[in-house]
């Protein structure tokens, strides 16, 4: 194919105006210094004045640095003009951050400029680049079905954000009862963005909602009957909010996307056996969906797992650092994950029998042959 075809298809010229668009907010967010309230500066001169080796009392080592960071004002009051920051980091970075000459950063200034200090780097940038890069590759690959996800992605966000505001404004309100609501409306609108309407998407949503609430329910009464006994809610005892409805609200909305997707599997699997074989006798079909639910039941349990295990990484690390012992580390810092994801991975084993009941139940009530 031309590249005078290529450009004359109309989903390319929009993936053409999409690189464009974000072009141009890249080159925005390069000058964008004086849309900004809080005062930002460029690092033009660091000036290093001594390093030492530390060790604690646990014989990790790592390297203490002290700069001086010359900062030129690039908006507000204070535009245009210098002053010295002294800088003071590790090696590792744990608690503290390094930084270079042309970096540009956000800075706190009281009265006067020279008491300025750096709260941290100005990144949107790099943020416009990753989520540009992101969403061109679902254009690319998926192309209209890639657009879809992408607004399915925006909607359940804003969903997600829309629960956590009411219940920010209005306390009374029961934040698992907010993400309840977000999840059904969640799942509708991307399996209808995603799939389209037709039957197969309603047996989806309906088999992605019965797998995701009865999953929460067997959690909720395993917690009930054990006192919770096992799950660590301490590591959550910064909240004020009740930590098991906190809990249960985040295994609904960390099951949801892997039940979800098992279900439109095994749904779009079946019809497609299916339409290629309408005269299939109803135990076969029911025995190739299964099957199709065995080969990704594995994978999707593992995603899930190293989707919550991963996140408490560091953590580890820093307990195992401070010389703690290894049950007591993974019993802090995984205790919550693992639960998690087995209460996931129930929702996606449930969702398997779910979902083929579902399209047997449709096809008896409106016949095999569509």
């Amino acid at each position: 194919m031309s590249i005078k075809q290529w450009v004359k298809r109309p989903f390319n010229i929009f993936i053409i105006l999409f690189c464009l668009i974000f072009l141009g907010l890249f080159i925005f967010t390069l000058m964008n210094d004086q849309f900004y309230r809080t005062p930002i500066g460029q690092i033009t001169h660091v000036e290093p004045h001594k390093s030492e080796t530390t060790t604690d009392e646990h014989h990790n080592k790592d390297i203490k640095h002290q700069d001086t960071l010359t900062v030129k004002i690039l908006n507000g009051q204070f535009k245009g003009k210098s002053t010295n920051v002294d800088n003071k980091y590790v090696a590792s970075q744990a608690d503290s951050e390094a930084f270079s000459k042309g970096n540009k950063v956000l800075l706190h200034v009281d009265h006067k400029l020279k008491d300025a200090y750096i709260t941290e780097k100005k990144r949107d940038s790099l943020v416009v680049v990753v989520t540009g890069i992101f969403l061109l590759t679902l254009l690319c690959v998926g192309r209209k079905i890639g657009l879809q996800s992408i607004l399915s992605l925006i909607i359940n966000t804003a969903i997600v954000i829309l629960a956590i505001y009411i219940h920010e404004i209005s306390p009374q309100i029961n934040l698992f009862a907010l993400m309840t609501a977000g999840v059904v409306l969640s799942t509708i609108i991307t399996l209808l963005l995603v799939t389209g309407v037709q039957w197969r998407t309603f047996i989806t949503i309906l088999s992605t909602l019965l797998g995701t609430f009865v999953s929460i329910g067997i959690t909720h009464l395993v917690i009930q009957l054990t006192g919770g006994s096992g799950l660590k809610f301490e590591t959550m005892s910064f909240l004020t909010l009740p930590p098991k409805e906190i809990f249960l609200s985040s295994v609904l909305i960390g099951s949801l996307g892997a039940v979800m997707d098992v279900a439109i599997t095994i749904s779009s699997g079946m019809y497609e056996i299916l339409r290629r074989t309408p005269d299939i006798s109803m135990t076969r079909w029911a025995l190739a969906g299964r099957n199709i639910g065995q080969d990704i039941m594995g994978t999707m349990t593992n995603i899930l797992l190293f989707s919550y295990l991963s996140g408490a990484l560091p953590m580890i690390l820093v307990y195992l650092k401070n010389a703690n012992t290894v049950t007591y580390t993974i019993s802090m810092n995984w205790s919550l994950e693992i639960a998690r994801a087995l209460s996931g991975g129930i929702g996606i084993v449930l969702t398997i029998p779910i979902t083929i009941v579902l399209m047997q139940l449709w096809f008896k009530m409106r016949g095999v042959k569509q």
